[in-house]
């Protein structure tokens, strides 16, 4: 299997969103003729080879004055949405093929309106981006966009309107302030009340997947300890290392032929062979024969360390000053390092000493010594070495993107915020560089976020301990258990401290559906489920926690943010206010080693997220939503995932009933 140079996750979305739907608008071709004059031509093109537009012989009109209907801009915003979910799935949970649920599998989502037919083209798109924006901010949010029972799909589309579905994808916190949001990140302009036209909605969804293809809209945000620290994109990572147009000897000829091969996934052992032959010739290309030679499957990792070392050594004796070389260079040598540092960290340590080496040989400041540094820096930060690390990445965060981000992610975990602050204040990005521009205004989004976690903490503990001493109330949920999918309704009277909870459940083994019935008794710790298959009531005890989940749940927002440095944002869209948690898989697998749980001890937290919807008017909990992932010492992997929906109406009073009690099986 080949060994892949580490890249950042936005490297898929520039594959998903630029593959042509079209043929090349190269040459003068155009995907519709009556775009060849228009202003907004090459956004509508881009479109098009995004996905965003269809194109061809059914569409030859694009019609780029006409204003743009709802439902059409809705649609526009879901192929966005398509091409950058990533970007927002620390936000919706939403995983590709989870859009459409509801909760989690069951009910089929329904639309708020009459007048989008289920037939038609527009309801699918209107139906996801309607889910999204539940999961986003809450119950029927997209009713803070087009309220009422009617949409009017073919009515014009307004700028505030088109802002309000666009802000999605900026992270701001407050959805008055939605309009003011997207024409500050220059999406949009003109005045709110104004109609969009279908040009001017190209051009902002080209503006957006510059955007979406550049940063994550939380840039600190590490949900599951994979990001940082954070590496430059590589954009070619197959070069030839020299421009070979017409094969002018055998060895030029046997040379690109194995970098194809390689490139293609073709490779052999005889590939591997023509290289080690090339390189006891005169074939002057030494740094692609060593680069090349370090991606040798069959070889040992430190075998191929070495090789990459040697391309570095051969990029110097050419005497040729390439930062994108030697940038890919030393990506080569840190993703082998990773690989090695994977089974034994103090491999961080020693590639960082042989790399390190090479920094004498660049300029100080330089683009080389760029290339160079964030590797350095990133080895630094997997050998312990944080605060040397950190000393370097500020060198060069004022130009650097990579530089800046991890230096305020780490001066953020050391809770040195105003650092973090005054060293963005620093940086005057050129304006024509949009991702430094853009980077800077998602990382003082994120900044100030950071700085209120102490009230975010208070309000969503607040909200907690309200719903802990309601007296009664009722839950409607789904969720997914380890392949098991469940619906059910759970009413809790907690005068009585009972609770029952009736539904049903599906086993990924069986093609029909089980029933779900239980009662629980609080002060006994005695939980009564109904065994469908025998027909009779079963007894278990509740006293002991089967899941790292149950341990979480059950310890106060305080306790989470303290000791397991849980992580929260606080979004407001309407009547409600959405506070999404995070808490970092290492902290818990830190914090767990004590405990006994029935499931054993835990080896792994891949994935731990909450998110909670509050009633602004009442600081009620109205529905709340989860995505855990947890892996023991026998290799078990618990995936749970789910939806809860709080009704406070419900007047709950409960008690176990004698036949339950006496149908238990002894």
């Amino acid at each position: 299997m080949q060994k892949l140079i580490r890249t950042l996750s936005s490297g898929l979305l520039v594959a998903a969103l630029l593959t042509p739907g079209v043929a090349s608008a190269a040459g003068g071709f155009l995907p519709y003729k009556d775009i060849g004059t228009h202003w907004a031509k090459a956004s509508i093109i881009r479109g098009v080879q995004a996905g965003l537009f269809a194109a061809g012989a059914d569409a030859p009109m694009f019609y780029p004055n006409r204003e743009m209907t709802r439902a059409e801009f809705v649609a526009l915003m879901d192929r966005l949405y398509n091409g950058g979910q990533y970007q927002l799935y620390p936000l919706t949970f939403l995983s590709e093929h989870a859009e459409w649920s509801k909760g989690e599998g069951f009910d089929e989502p329904y639309l708020p309106y009459k007048d989008v037919d289920r037939l038609t083209w527009m309801y699918n798109p209107t139906l996801r981006v309607s889910v999204i924006l539940d999961r986003l901010y809450g119950p029927n949010a997209i009713q803070e966009v087009f309220p009422g029972e009617a949409m009017n799909p073919n009515q014009p589309i307004t700028r505030e309107e088109a802002a309000k579905l666009m802000q999605m994808f900026t992270m701001s916190p407050d959805s008055a302030k939605a309009w003011e949001e997207v024409k500050a990140w220059g999406w949009l302009e003109g005045e709110r009340s104004d109609k969009l036209k279908r040009g001017e909605a190209a051009a902002a969804a080209d503006r957006m997947i510059t955007y979406l293809v550049q940063d994550t809209i939380l840039p600190l945000l590490d949900y599951d300890g994979q990001k940082f620290p954070m590496v430059p994109e590589i954009e070619e990572l197959f070069p030839y290392f020299a421009t070979y147009t017409i094969w002018s000897t055998t060895e030029e000829k046997a040379y690109v032929e194995a970098v194809d091969a390689i490139r293609n996934h073709e490779d052999t052992d005889q590939t591997f062979q023509v290289l080690r032959k090339l390189l006891g010739t005169s074939f002057d290309n030494r740094i692609g024969l060593h680069f090349y030679l370090s991606w040798d499957p069959e070889t040992e990792i430190s075998a191929n360390l070495d090789e990459a070392m040697s391309a570095i050594d051969a990029y110097f004796a050419d005497k040729v000053i390439a930062p994108d070389t030697l940038r890919l260079l030393s990506a080569n040598v840190y993703d082998l390092a990773l690989q090695l540092g994977a089974n034994d960290p103090q491999q961080f340590a020693k590639v960082l000493d042989r790399l390190s080496t090479y920094e004498a040989k660049v300029k100080p400041d330089s683009k080389e010594w760029e290339a160079l540094a964030i590797y350095l820096g990133a080895l630094e930060i997997r050998s312990g070495q944080t605060e040397k690390a950190l000393s370097r990445y500020k060198q060069f965060a004022a130009a650097n993107p990579e530089a800046l981000l991890n230096a305020c992610y780490y001066l953020h975990q050391d809770g040195r915020l105003e650092e973090a602050a005054a060293l963005l204040a620093t940086v005057k990005p050129n304006p024509a560089d949009t991702r430094m521009v853009q980077l800077g205004k998602l990382l003082q989004q994120e900044l100030a976020s950071l700085q209120e976690q102490t009230a975010i903490v208070s309000d969503l503990g607040y909200s907690l301990r309200r719903l802990d001493s309601t007296e009664s109330y009722q839950v409607k949920g789904e969720a997914v258990l380890s392949g098991f999918t469940f619906k059910y309704t759970q009413e809790i009277d907690q005068r009585s401290q009972t609770s029952k909870l009736n539904g049903f459940y599906q086993s990924p083994q069986k093609l029909v559906s089980d029933k779900l019935s239980t009662y629980t008794d609080g002060r006994k710790h005695i939980q009564y489920s109904y065994d469908s298959e025998s027909q009779k009531w079963e007894q278990h005890k509740t006293d002991k926690l089967d899941f790292l989940h149950e341990w979480v749940s059950a310890l106060p927002v305080a306790e989470r943010a303290k000791t397991l440095h849980a992580r929260y944002f606080k979004q407001s869209f309407g009547e409600i206010d959405v506070i999404t948690e995070w808490i970092p898989g290492a902290a818990l697998e830190e914090k767990s080693a004590s405990l006994m749980l029935e499931r054993g001890k835990v080896k792994h937290v891949p994935l731990f997220m909450n998110k909670y919807y509050i009633d602004r008017a009442s600081d009620r909990v109205v529905k709340h939503t989860w995505r855990y992932e947890e892996i023991y010492s026998s290799d078990e992997y618990v995936a749970y995932s789910g939806t809860d929906r709080y009704d406070y109406a419900a007047n709950v009073k409960l008690s176990i009933p004698d036949e339950v009690r006496k149908g238990v099986t002894p």
